[in-house]
């Protein structure tokens, strides 16, 4: 709701600014489309693909006699 509400003012600005006209009208609804189009495109899919939410934990491995890690049993 809220992106036609948007481009009803973005047309209505032009409409004010470049007077009424069907040809002024037109080539905002085109540009505000492509604009939109080119902001759909962009966005990441909703599917994820393997190993997108995985994180790479590092794993440390202290070996000699100042080992000061204590782990619980």
């Amino acid at each position: 709701m809220v992106p036609l509400l948007l481009i009803g003012a973005l047309v209505l600005g032009a409409c004010m600014v470049f007077g009424y006209s069907s040809f002024v009208v037109g080539f905002v609804l085109m540009a505000a489309g492509l604009l939109g189009l080119l902001a759909f495109m962009s966005t990441r899919g909703t599917v994820l693909r393997p190993g997108e939410r995985e994180a790479v934990i590092e794993e440390r491995h202290y070996i000699g006699h100042h080992d000061d890690h204590h782990y619980r049993p």
